[in-house]
């Protein structure tokens, strides 16, 4: 599991390198708002703050917790193919999961509330469906948290649906 992401990860950098920065294109939208299925469910705003700078916020269930996470996200075209970009980022985040009734790891003790916060990177594709206003995305985003089950997760990865405003 972790050598393919790893060569996920890989490939998506050297995309990068026959790339050309989303600045070259014109957007006509600033907000996109959506679903994200995959190791979460749940939701996700993504305002444009410059041509390729964008501020993700996702909302989601995981191990019946929540978790939010703020993320910053600097897209580039691919140029191969139109509609398509990559994007690259980081963020931090923050989940509770109460009474000790998520799923592992979150089951040490029944009678107590866990958090966790820590740090997120993030790598992703977004295609627009023939230039309409439906996105549709991929993303893995590796965390690393600092309070309750301090440690390395690599394993958040997930679909997305968007709509741009």
């Amino acid at each position: 599991m972790r050598v393919s992401i790893i060569v996920l990860f890989i490939l998506f950098l050297m995309m990068g390198l026959t790339t050309e920065r989303a600045s070259a294109q014109m957007r006509d939208y600033n907000t996109m708002v959506g679903v994200v299925g995959g190791t979460n469910l749940g939701g996700t705003v993504k305002q444009f703050i410059s041509q390729p700078g964008a501020v993700d916020l996702l909302v989601y269930r995981r191990w019946k917790g929540t978790v939010a996470a703020l993320l910053y996200e600097h897209h580039f075209n691919i140029t191969e193919i139109r509609g398509l970009e990559w994007f690259v980022g980081g963020g931090a985040h923050y989940g509770i999961w109460k009474d000790g009734k998520g799923e592992p790891p979150w089951v040490y003790r029944i009678d107590q509330d866990y958090k966790a916060f820590g740090v997120d990177a993030i790598v992703g594709l977004e295609y627009n469906f023939h230039l309409s206003n439906f996105y549709l995305g991929l993303y893995w985003k590796p965390a690393y948290n600092f309070q309750d089950f301090t440690d390395f997760w690599g394993d958040e990865a997930a679909f997305t649906l968007r709509y741009s405003l």
